[in-house]
C-alpha cells in the first residue's frame, strides 16, 4: 500500500491564500482530505479566486492581518480550526522599504500580521493539537539589497517559528516554517520579463536550473501539517531546488 499524507477531518486556515503560494497549497490540502478557507484582505481578490476546484470547493473569508478588529470578527466564523498558514505577505520594490514607513508596513504585515493570527488562533487550535505553518523565505537566510523590510520580516518570522513552537508545545501545538525559493508566481512574471537576464541568473546559480512552482512548496506544507510529521516543531523547511546550498 502506497504511503500517502492524510488531512481528512481536519480544517485549514491559509491567509493570503487566494492566489500563488497560498493558493497552492489550498489546493494540496484540499487533495489531502482537509476543509480548507482561504482568506484574503479585499473582496476583488476573493471574487477572482477560483473557489470550484478539481478537489472540492474553497471556502473564503475577508481578513486583513494587520486589523485587529478584522481578525476576530472574521474568526468568529471559525468554529474550529487544526491548521493555520500564516501566509499573507507584502513585499515592495525599487528601494521604497528602505523608507521607515514603508519597512514598517512590511514588517507589520508579514512579522505582526503572522503574530496576531497566531494568538487568535492558539486556543482553537490547542482545543485540536493543531499546528501552525509559517510561510518564510529564502530571505529568512539572506539580504536583500532591494527590500530590507521584506528580509527582516522573514527573518523574524522564522525566529518567531522558533519562539512559539518551544513556548507552545505543552499545549500540544506544533509550528514550523518553510522558505520558498524562486517560485514562479503572477508575482515573479514581472521579473521574467522586466529583467530576463536577472530571471536567468537566478536559474543559473539554481542547482535544479529551473524556478519551482508553487505545488511544490504545497507538498512539503501538507507533510508538515500531517501526522506523519508529529514529532517535528521549530523547523523551517528550505524549498529551492538547492539555491542556498550554492
Amino acid at each position: 500500500m502506497a504511503y500517502e499524507l492524510d488531512l481528512s477531518g481536519k480544517r485549514a486556515l491559509i491567509t493570503g491564500g487566494a492566489s500563488g503560494i497560498g493558493y497552492g497549497i489550498a489546493l494540496a490540502m484540499l487533495e489531502a482530505g482537509a476543509e480548507v478557507t482561504v482568506t484574503a484582505r479585499t473582496t476583488k481578490s476573493l471574487e477572482e479566486c477560483e473557489r470550484s476546484t478539481p478537489y472540492g470547493e474553497l471556502a473564503t473569508l475577508k481578513l486583513d492581518v494587520t486589523n485587529d478588529l478584522s481578525i476576530s470578527e472574521a474568526m468568529e466564523e471559525v468554529d474550529h480550526l487544526d491548521i493555520l498558514v500564516n501566509n499573507a505577505g507584502k513585499i515592495l520594490r525599487q528601494g521604497a522599504e528602505f523608507r521607515p514607513e514603508k519597512f514598517a508596513d512590511v514588517v507589520n504585515t508579514n512579522l505582526m500580521g503572522a503574530m496576531r493570527m497566531s494568538h487568535e488562533c492558539m486556543g482553537k487550535l490547542a482545543m485540536r493539537k493543531g499546528c501552525i505553518l509559517n510561510i518564510c523565505s529564502m530571505f529568512s537566510f539572506f539580504g536583500s539589497i532591494a527590500a530590507p523590510g521584506y528580509s527582516a520580516s522573514k527573518t523574524g518570522l522564522m525566529s518567531l517559528t522558533k519562539s512559539l513552537a518551544i513556548a507552545w508545545a505543552e499545549h500540544d501545538v506544533r509550528i514550523n516554517g518553510i522558505a520558498p525559493g524562486w517560485i514562479e508566481t503572477k508575482l515573479s512574471e514581472g521579473l521574467k520579463e522586466s529583467e530576463p537576464a536577472r530571471y536567468q541568473a537566478i536559474i543559473d546559480r539554481t542547482p535544479m536550473k529551473r524556478w519551482g512552482t508553487p505545488a511544490e512548496v504545497a507538498g512539503a506544507a501538507v507533510f508538515l501539517c500531517s501526522p506523519a510529521a508529529s514529532f517535528i516543531t521549530g523547523t523551517t523547511m528550505i524549498v529551492d531546488g538547492g539555491y542556498a546550498a550554492a
